[in-house]
C-alpha cells in the first residue's frame, strides 16, 4: 500500500498515546479512520481531530478483550465505510507482580486485552481482507516480546505470544495479498506503565517503571505508516531493543546473568521484602 489516500484504517487503543498518534497519522495520509478504546470522552476528542483534518471518523467505545465488542466494532465499521483496509491492533495493559504469586485472574486480565484483543482483530478484520485479497494488519508487540522482563511476566508473555502468532499469520496470508507487520519496540512516552497495576509492590516502583523518557508517540506513528507502505513484516523500532535482542541471541549466558540483576534492583520496592 504505497499510497494510503482513500483507504480506511482501524486503530484500537486510540484514545491516547500510540493509538491516538497513529490514528491522526493515518488521517494525514488521507485515510478515513475507525477508532476504538474504552475511554469514550477521549475517543470522541480524537475523532473530532480526525474530522478537522478533512477525513471521516467513526468512534466506537470498545473493550478489545471482549470478542463481542470487537465483532460489533467490525459491523459498525463495515456498515459505515464498506471496508477496512488497514487494522492496527495496539491496545494494551500492564501488570507488575512476582510471577509465582500471580492469580489466574491476573493472567486472564492481561492476556485478554494484549493477546486475545489481537486475535479478535484477526478474526473480524483480517478474514474480510483475505476474502477481498487485499489489506494490512499491524500488531504492536514489544521489545518485551523478544526478551523477558522480570516482574512484568504477564505483559511479556502476551507480547511473546503476539510475535509467534503474527509470524505464523504473515506466512499464511501473504498468498492472499494481505500484509502483516509486527512491531517490537522499547519505551514510548505513553501512560501504559504509569497506569500499570502493581501487585505486591510499593507505589514508588512506578517511578522506576517510568525512568526512561523513550520515543514520542508521533515518531512511533511514523514508523507504523512506513511499515504499512513498505509492507514490512517485522520491525524493531529502536536501538535499545535491537541490541538487547542481539545480546540474547548471541550471548545467552551473559544475557541471563544480566537479566538476573533486575530483580535485585527491584527488590527494594517489594512490600513483603
Amino acid at each position: 500500500m504505497k499510497n494510503l489516500q482513500g483507504r480506511v484504517a482501524m486503530v484500537t487503543g486510540a484514545s491516547g498515546g500510540i493509538g491516538k498518534a497513529t490514528a491522526l497519522a493515518f488521517a494525514d495520509e488521507g485515510c478515513d479512520v475507525v477508532i476504538c478504546a474504552r475511554r469514550e470522552a477521549e475517543l470522541e476528542e480524537v475523532a473530532d481531530q480526525i474530522r478537522a483534518k478533512g477525513r471521516r471518523a467513526l468512534a466506537v467505545p470498545t473493550d478489545v478483550g471482549k470478542e463481542e465488542d470487537v465483532e460489533a466494532l467490525s459491523k459498525k465499521a463495515f456498515a459505515e465505510f464498506g471496508k477496512v483496509d488497514i487494522a492496527f491492533s495496539n491496545a494494551g495493559i500492564a501488570l507488575n507482580a512476582q510471577t509465582h504469586l500471580l492469580e489466574k485472574a491476573d493472567w486472564e486480565k492481561v492476556m485478554n486485552v494484549n493477546f486475545y484483543g489481537a486475535v479478535h482483530v484477526v478474526r473480524h478484520f483480517v478474514r474480510p481482507m483475505v476474502e477481498r485479497r487485499e489489506g494490512h494488519l499491524v500488531v504492536n508487540s514489544s521489545g518485551f516480546g523478544l526478551t523477558g522482563a522480570p516482574y512484568n511476566t504477564t505483559y511479556s508473555t502476551s507480547k511473546f505470544a503476539l510475535v509467534g502468532m503474527t509470524e505464523c499469520l504473515r506466512a499464511e496470508v501473504a498468498q492472499h495479498n494481505v500484509g502483516v507487520t509486527t512491531l517490537c519496540g522499547g519505551v514510548v512516552e505513553t501512560d501504559i506503565f504509569k497506569n500499570a497495576e502493581l501487585k505486591g509492590f510499593d507505589e514508588k516502583a512506578r517511578d522506576a517503571l517510568n525512568m526512561f523518557k523513550g520515543m514520542t508517540p508521533d515518531k512511533f506513528a511514523r514508523i507504523v505508516i512506513k511499515a504499512v507502505k513498505k509492507n514490512k513484516g517485522f520491525v524493531i523500532t529502536d536501538a535499545m531493543t535491537k541490541y538487547s535482542h542481539m545480546f540474547k541471541r548471541y550471548s545467552p549466558g551473559l544475557f541471563e546473568l544480566w537479566i538476573r540483576q533486575m530483580p535485585r534492583f527491584s527488590k527494594k520496592y517489594l512490600q513483603d521484602a
